[in-house]
């Protein structure tokens, strides 16, 4: 419809509310009860029995289509419907009821008839006042129509929520245009608005565990199950648990749930559609493309089917594949905004950046309250600022600031990373990875989820794509950025090897081993937490790692998840070889489900879970065998005396040894933290977590002036720990004053990988470099530490030229060395520099160009 007349609809209907809810007749309440808690059966021959007894009420005939409806009676439906329009020929409410029945007959063409008579009829209701079930109506047409979203509340919703708050209706169209929108908090709002007596609709509890399921999932999951406490045959509540159980990998049970829509309505289009992923998971082309034509059957113009599809393939990271059904649904339907918007963020994922950028351009110039391209738009206009730095295998985007600081270390460490991991998996890539680095963390959401708040991720991989925060975006909480972009290229492998097929469990359960193999101070190693959710019982056997990943009670629940799934890994390596790895993923690429090349690779299932079990229990309980990890009984104030008295009667116990030396650490009584700290580094030598012997060992060494010893406990420490910064800055420290260029150079390299923001690692790489003669290093060091507004950049620049004379750099040194003169202009050696520089570069020339007989000399800066 054009836009204009959709503008004149608008206006039409902004008429003051002055009228009451119709009467209702009793027992229409009472079929609407039935409706409500899913007695659909006896809901349509309630309603069948009043219309016989000709009855005339507009309502009877509406609650039996919807009924039939959702029963997968569309044949009655029509009737219904047809009887409908006959008797009530102006009602909105029945002719767009009418709409949706006609299309699932396949009847387009009485189905448009339908929303013609609509606009006629709001054309002909100028001058008067609407109910508020007209107004959500004419709401509901609106948007239909393309009218935009923000009018339709403003104009439509939002008169009747203030007119007649306890009308639950109109905050349920508010909450579905909002999360039709990707507006969870607006939804989330409105429906928390609702009064207590009046939420007792599933619709309400669906909607409302829809708002928080990204933010909120224990809340959604509550909200989930009242739903269906109200109506067990909810269907669109059962079919968010089967969409979860997907996700978790719970494919049997989620066929289970996908039965009892079924049941109720065997022919409901979204069912069917999530039969179809089920199919296309499990390798089944001929069973999806069956369950995909049965979900069209009875409304072949359907959108919402293929768009389900890809969407959901997406979900589980097959773009390429869901790509394909977005642009079947916009071929259907090329105005279905939900697949515009897919396809988009698809396409992101896939590095098609181009067509991928146009689009969100173009849904957001249509739709303008879509958060999500409102939010890649804003994104998109901020990526005008970022550098491009590339080379034959990675593209990557970072901030130019940190690009001039840190990029160049960024493609060497992404290139080593392709050199082992591609050649150990037997991986060839198929084109450029896009690595997308963002120094803010709601940038890096909106990349790679479309909507802020992503906390607790740090990189994300698409398959060939990958985004991550910077360490910038993470303030105080430091983390490892090179041991993050090793695990997100291993996934860049493994998933290119598998097709994007692979559980999520072996996706990440390789990636963290592999961070282990590069680097045994990155990934997860065992300790007292993960300890002890083994012997509580708290891991999943191996053939069902994925759900640990589905609902984790906490973020430690979560990144045991990480943990166990590297252990089974590792399990898998050290007992049958890392060929059962890569043939378990080229089977996965080949359409095989997991479990089937687990037990033709690996173990029959039920062999390979109890053994990976002993495992696990074996490995923890190698974690301080001879400790007592019992809970101490002390007081939190408990100073070192108390403790120490508890500890005769709990010897060795973990958590005693280590709250003694920290007490004795604040008592400041050196020589007695050695004891306990000795002790604990004797019998958790890999512990390396807060309150470590390492640290406190190496604290005490250095207040006791014993050097040699704390060295040693530092070096110790900063193998095992791949984020210990105050290890790194304390052997960096050693190393310069005892001319230890090699361990200063091996603490700097550390630092950067975590924090290459700050001067202090540049600075002393630069020197180490410098010492040890690797020039090239050192240049790249003070380049970087000319981004620091902190540095002396005269001192900077003229080592610089030094060195990039020294490496024939002519050119490049003379432009450093006048960098050096501009700040200060009577440096001596600068000008012998470049004096030297001219003559190298022209010895035939008369004269210098510069005279220093008049020069009086500066000391170097």
């Amino acid at each position: 419809m054009p836009r204009r007349t959709v503008s004149l609809l608008l206006s039409a209907i902004f008429v003051p509310i002055g009228v009451t809810l119709p009467l209702s007749a009793a027992t229409v309440r009472e079929a609407e009860k039935l409706f409500l808690v899913g007695k659909y059966e006896e809901c349509v021959s309630m309603a069948a029995t009043e219309i016989e007894r000709e009855v005339r009420y507009e309502p009877w005939r509406r609650v039996k289509a919807e009924a039939e409806m959702e029963l997968g009676r569309y044949a009655d439906a029509r009737e219904t419907v047809e009887e409908g329009v006959k008797s009530y020929p102006l009602s909105i409410e029945m002719r767009l009821l009418a709409c949706k029945v006609f299309r699932y007959n396949n009847m387009p063409q009485a189905a448009a008839t339908q929303l013609r008579q609509v606009a006629t009829i709001v054309r002909t209701r100028l001058s008067r006042r609407a109910s508020p079930d007209e107004r959500l109506a004419m709401g509901a047409y609106l948007l239909e129509q393309g009218a935009d979203a923000r009018q339709v509340l403003e104009l439509c919703y939002d008169p009747v929520s203030k007119g007649f708050p306890d009308y639950v209706d109109v905050h349920l169209a508010t909450a579905q245009l909002a999360l039709d929108k990707y507006d969870n908090r607006l939804a989330a709002s409105t429906l928390l608005a609702v009064a207590e007596h009046s939420r007792n609709h599933p619709d309400y509890h669906y909607l409302l565990a829809r708002a928080f399921s990204a933010d909120d999932r224990e809340r959604a999951t509550e909200a989930l199950q009242k739903a269906l406490e109200l109506n067990p045959r909810h269907a669109r509540s059962l079919l968010m648990v089967a969409e979860r159980l997907i996700d978790g990998e719970q494919y049997d049970e989620a066929h289970q749930t996908l039965a009892k829509v079924l049941k109720t309505n065997p022919k409901h289009p979204k069912a069917l559609a999530y039969k179809a992923v089920l199919a296309n998971i499990q390798g089944e082309p001929d069973q999806e493309n069956a369950h995909r034509e049965a979900a069209l059957a009875n409304w072949p113009q359907n959108p919402e089917v293929d768009y389900t599809i890809g969407a959901k393939l997406s979900d589980k990271y097959r773009f390429a594949e869901g790509a394909t059904y977005q642009r079947r649904a916009l071929t259907i339907d090329s105005h279905y905004l939900p697949a515009r918007v897919q396809l988009a963020q698809d396409l992101l994922r896939l590095g098609q950046e181009d067509e991928g950028w146009q689009l969100i351009q173009d849904v957001f110039a249509t739709d303008g309250y879509n958060v999500v391209a409102h939010n890649l738009v804003t994104l998109h206009d901020s990526l005008d600022e970022y550098r491009v730095l590339q080379n034959d295998s990675f593209r990557v985007r970072m901030p130019q600031h940190e690009a001039a600081i840190y990029g160049e270390r960024v493609l060497e460490l992404l290139d080593e990373a392709k050199r082992v991991l591609c050649d150990k998996y037997e991986v060839e890539l198929g084109g450029p990875v896009v690595v997308d680095i963002f120094a803010n963390k709601n940038d890096f959401a909106v990349r790679t989820f479309g909507i802020p708040g992503a906390d607790g991720f740090l990189g994300v991989c698409f398959g060939n794509v990958i985004t991550a925060n910077s360490p910038a975006a993470l303030g105080q909480s430091k983390a490892n950025w090179e041991a993050v972009l090793w695990h997100e290229f291993c996934h860049v492998a493994t998933l290119q090897k598998s097709h994007n097929k692979m559980p999520r469990w072996l996706s990440e359960g390789i990636s963290v081993y592999e961070e282990l193999q590069r680097d045994r101070g990155w990934g997860q190693t065992m300790n007292p937490t993960y300890r002890q959710f083994i012997l509580d019982g708290e891991m999943a056997p191996l053939s069902e790692l994925s759900s640990m990943f589905l609902a984790p009670e906490s973020p430690m629940k979560l990144q045991f998840a990480y943990f166990e799934s590297a252990m089974a890994v590792e399990y898998i390596v050290d007992n049958y070889g890392i060929q059962a790895i890569k043939n378990i993923l080229d089977e996965l690429a080949n359409g095989e489900s997991i479990n089937e090349t687990l037990v033709r690779h690996v173990a029959p299932l039920g062999k390979l879970d109890a053994e990976f079990r002993d495992h696990l229990l074996e490995q923890a309980r190698l974690l301080g065998p001879e400790l007592n990890w019992d809970e101490t009984t002390l007081s939190p104030s408990a100073d070192s005396d108390a403790i120490a008295q508890w500890l005769e009667d709990n010897p060795d116990n973990f958590y005693g040894l280590a709250r003694y030396a920290q007490a004795l650490t604040r008592e400041e009584d050196w020589q007695a933290v050695l004891e306990p700290a000795k002790r604990l580094r004797e019998l958790a030598p890999e512990y390396t977590g807060a309150g470590n012997a390492y640290a406190l060992l190496a604290r005490a060494y250095r207040e006791l002036g014993e050097t040699a010893a704390e060295r040693e406990a530092l070096e110790a420490w900063s193998e095992r720990d791949g984020d210990a910064m105050d290890a790194y800055v304390r052997l960096i420290e050693i190393g310069v004053a005892a001319e230890d260029w090699q361990l200063v150079a091996a603490n700097a390299r550390r630092m950067l990988a975590v924090d290459p923001l700050t001067p202090i690692p540049h600075r002393h790489m630069a020197e180490a470099a410098e010492q040890l003669g690797q020039s090239s290093e050192a240049i790249a060091a003070y380049r970087a530490l000319l981004q620091f507004d902190t540095v002396n950049p005269v001192n900077t620049h003229f080592r610089l030229a030094q060195l990039l004379r020294d490496e024939g750099h002519t050119d490049q040194a003379r432009r450093e060395v006048l960098l050096a003169l501009e700040d200060a202009p009577r440096f001596l050696a600068a000008h012998r520099l470049l004096l030297e520089l001219a003559e190298t570069e022209n010895a035939e020339m008369d004269e210098p160009s510069t005279s220093l007989g008049v020069i009086e000399e500066e000391e170097e800066p």
